[in-house]
């Protein structure tokens, strides 16, 4: 165990054969989708499609995305201001479990750190997964507008971004919120599953699926791994992608292997030669993303207890240190789950957003948990909304509608508790995959795809709808830079 700290730097760096990976001097091709009708298709015939996948030989594009595109229109324009309400009452259980963590992390006794751990657990993390979530995907924006008389706090561009007194009054965690709006809202969401995908758990974890290890100690790996992900791994990497995209937007060409290398908390503080071509360093790194979540919530929080005594100042940072850990591990069950498993579709080519190949993709690559208003074994609807449907879903983080979260990320809370039935619906007319399971059999799924016991599905280039192919400007710039490769004899696209 004491060597899993060590072997982590490690395990989460791609190995050679990972997807992306490129020796120097020798520039990938670009890869695109053949266009219909071409000589080219017509001269490959498509791999046979095993009885699972079937459904991406008969699926009618235009047809599923007019569907699916015209829920998403209907359930936006019946957002309300019982949205908003939803999103208070929701801030208030958060808040209520932040109160009963704070009134009690001054104890060392086991019920009253115990009520700490849990409180002050839930609080980070719901605050995370549910508020600041949605809101950075602009789920609240036409509600809260303040030209409509809104009060503009739960709108994209003023949520915890901007300032760091914004970031602590709003969503304080260990990840730069300006970072996490582009790691995640851009560039998850519109290159889920694919090599553009900084949040692609199957190659991120290749060399842990490859390492010749016992797989028992790989799976311990995991363990460690969840208790500690948030500001070992995701608060770095999400700056990283920061970092490059304003690059990006200077011109300046970063390869697909260098932007998908993990860039963890050893390389951010202790190898200065890698920060440094991303803009980054030790100091920078430190003042701008974890720092003030350091100093505040393990320092400053606790400090007034120091006038009663410093045993209760330690307890207290005892229990916050505590409820950070389980706050990882809840977060990672919730969070790391949702697109990982031997039933979840992985992609080579990008799509253009809002096509019913982006539609697809959403359902395909994801996974809901369990909710409330699913349909009951005698095959009728349960109720759509509830105490005990919110209960369900805010212990979940409300990550649990994750399908039609990447259908229609700019959706509301309430909005994806009305949607599931009906996507539900719009997959099965289709004959789409729609996977709901229990969140801890999907923490085995993704489990076993870290420790290289399963691998996701393939989805073959030659089953993709060609008209919704895309290219974005990154990859234009680095099929440019390896053209220039080509002509000159260099390899600036993977130096």
């Amino acid at each position: 165990m004491l060597l899993l700290p060590l072997l982590l730097p490690a395990l989460l760096r791609p190995h050679p054969s990972a997807a992306g990976w490129t020796r120097p001097h020798a520039p990938p091709a670009p890869r695109r989708a053949l266009p219909p009708h071409s000589v080219a298709a017509a001269s490959l015939l498509p791999p046979p499609l095993a009885a699972r996948d079937a459904w991406a030989a008969t699926l009618d594009y235009p047809a599923f995305r007019k569907e699916v595109h015209e829920l998403g229109l209907r359930l936006a324009e019946a957002q309300s201001l019982d949205d908003v309400r939803h999103l208070k009452k929701m801030i208030l259980w958060s808040n209520a479990f932040g109160v009963l963590g704070l009134a009690t992390m001054w104890s060392s006794s086991p019920l009253l750190r115990l009520l700490s751990i849990v409180g002050l657990s839930t609080w980070t993390c719901t605050r995370w997964t549910m508020i600041g979530h949605h809101i950075s995907h602009g789920g609240y924006n036409r509600q809260d507008d303040p030209k409509k008389g809104g009060s503009g706090r739960f709108c994209t561009y003023r949520f915890a971004v901007g300032s760091v007194y914004r970031r602590a009054r709003d969503w304080f965690d260990w990840m730069l919120p300006e970072a996490w709006n582009v790691e995640h809202n851009n560039l998850h969401h519109y290159r889920l599953s694919e090599s553009g995908d900084p949040d692609l758990v199957e190659r991120n974890l290749d060399l842990m699926r490859t390492i010749p290890l016992p797989r028992w100690l790989k799976y311990v790996g995991v363990g460690a791994l969840a208790a500690m992900w948030k500001w070992y791994y995701y608060a770095p990497n999400t700056y990283k992608q920061l970092k490059i995209s304003e690059m990006r937007k200077d011109g300046k060409t970063v390869s697909e292997a260098e932007a998908h290398e993990p860039f963890t908390l050893p390389v951010a503080l202790f190898d200065p030669v890698e920060a440094k071509k991303y803009g980054t360093g030790p100091v920078d790194f430190m003042k701008k993303v974890m720092g003030p979540f350091l100093l505040a919530r393990f320092f400053l929080l606790p400090a007034p207890l120091l006038l009663f005594g410093a045993r209760f100042y330690w307890a207290a940072v005892t229990n916050l240190a505590l409820a950070d850990v389980l706050s990882n591990i809840h977060s990672f069950i919730i969070i790391a789950t949702n697109h990982c498993g031997d039933d979840m579709y992985k992609f080579d080519n990008s799509c253009a957003p809002r096509t019913g190949s982006f539609y697809m993709r959403a359902i395909t690559s994801s996974a809901n948990f369990r909710t409330s208003n699913g349909v009951r074994a005698d095959g009728t609807a349960r109720k759509l909304h509830g105490f005990r449907a919110d209960v369900n879903d805010f212990f979940h983080g409300w990550l649990n509608y994750q399908i039609e979260h990447h259908c229609f990320p700019q959706l509301s809370m309430l909005s994806y508790q009305k949607a599931a039935p009906q996507l539900r619906a719009i997959c099965e007319n289709h004959g789409v995959p729609y996977v709901q399971q229990n969140v801890f059999r999907r923490l085995k799924k993704t489990a076993d795809v870290m420790v290289g016991a399963s691998s996701m599905r393939p989805f073959d280039p030659a089953w993709e709808y060609a008209p919704d192919a895309f290219t974005w400007a990154d990859q234009k710039q680095l099929e440019a830079q390896v053209l220039k490769d080509q002509l000159e004899g260099t390899s600036k696209a993977v130096a």
